[in-house]
């Protein structure tokens, strides 16, 4: 009975993460359950509020995996990981010199112009970083920067239970608001940094990202 009730967790996992195309992030290891947890508490409830929660699947095998006492609290934290991961758009590393570098997440996002999206960020944290987390780049829309090249209005989620400063904890997920102003197919590059210098060197704190924008349609869910 009690392999039984360890198994089950990770099956669903497994059943929530069949069929994924992308490449997974990679799971950061020595994560302190108890505050990992009210975290991602605290995600789940952010998302449901929002109107844009993660697919019924994941949330169950989530919950079930948030509302149990684990025996192995490692083994906890990865299948966590994993199902979040699995709706990432971008990966970001910083590492203890407080160089970010950023990767492309597996998530497929599809956009509608002019409206909203919420999609996930993954901060592995190795320096213990609490700035703020920075966003900006080509095709992304500033109030001091406008022009046809600009399209996408992307803006971290700072309201609580998030800040604009990091917690500096290992590992932590952000919200990412994307609202598309134009149609088809468009390019933009994300570049995220946590203060002046940090970029990593080769650049590799950008991430090219192609997507699909329809047309505005408000039936849709």
């Amino acid at each position: 009975m009690r392999r039984a009730l360890l198994i089950a967790p990770i099956l669903m996992v497994l059943a929530v993460l069949s069929g994924e195309a992308r490449a997974a992030l990679p799971v950061v290891e020595e994560v302190e359950w108890a505050p990992f947890r009210d975290h991602c508490r605290q995600l789940l409830q952010a998302l449901d509020k929002t109107g844009s929660p993660l697919p019924l699947k994941t949330v169950r095998a989530l919950t079930t995996l948030l509302d149990r006492r684990p025996d192995d609290p490692e083994a906890a934290s990865a299948a966590v990981q994993k199902l979040l991961d699995a709706h990432c758009l971008i990966g970001v590393s910083i590492n203890p010199e407080s160089r970010v570098k950023a990767a492309r997440g597996p998530a497929a996002v599809v956009l509608h112009r002019d409206r909203p999206k919420l999609v996930l960020i993954k901060v592995h944290n190795d320096g213990g970083v609490t700035h703020a987390l920075r966003l900006h780049g080509p095709g992304l829309i500033h109030a001091s920067e406008r022009g046809e090249d600009r399209w996408l209005e992307a803006k971290l989620v700072t309201d609580a239970p998030f800040a604009a400063e990091l917690t500096g904890r290992r590992v932590e997920y952000r919200l990412l608001r994307l609202t598309p102003r134009q149609s088809g197919k468009r390019e933009a590059t994300f570049q995220l940094d946590v203060g002046q210098g940090t970029q990593d060197l080769g650049f590799r704190a950008e991430v090219p990202i192609l997507f699909t924008v329809r047309k505005a349609d408000w039936t849709s869910p």
